[in-house]
């Protein structure tokens, strides 16, 4: 009897670990107060990162996020809806009068830098 609840409880934990969804996130750096707010690239991964895997990420592929504290990771269902929220956060900063760096895509040799 113990063995078959040992069993169960295996197969059950197999299944829970790999019924992770795939989600889209990207981070906001210097947010409150700029005087430049960073917008990471949308990025693929998975329900069970963690926030702190997520910054650790970040700062390892992105120098420019290393020296930020306040960093804040938004999670999404689709593709789509973290590029619109790119795009909403980045207007949403500007009309703040705050520079908004916005990275693209895995390739961070060009930021797009806007100060309007």
């Amino acid at each position: 009897m113990k063995h078959l609840i040992l069993l169960f409880a295996a197969v059950g934990l197999a299944f829970t670990g790999s019924a992770q969804n795939t989600i889209y996130t990207h981070a906001v750096g210097n947010w409150r107060n700029g005087p430049v707010v960073y917008i990471s690239p949308l990025v693929q991964t998975t329900e069970a990162a963690t926030t702190p895997d997520l910054i650790a990420r970040l700062k390892a592929e992105h120098p420019e996020f290393q020296a930020i504290e306040d960093i804040d990771v938004l999670r999404f269902a689709t593709m789509e809806e973290g590029e619109q929220s790119r795009q909403v956060l980045k207007s949403k900063y500007l009309r703040r009068g705050l520079t908004v760096e916005m990275f693209e895509g895995p390739d961070r040799d060009a930021p797009e830098g806007t100060t309007e």
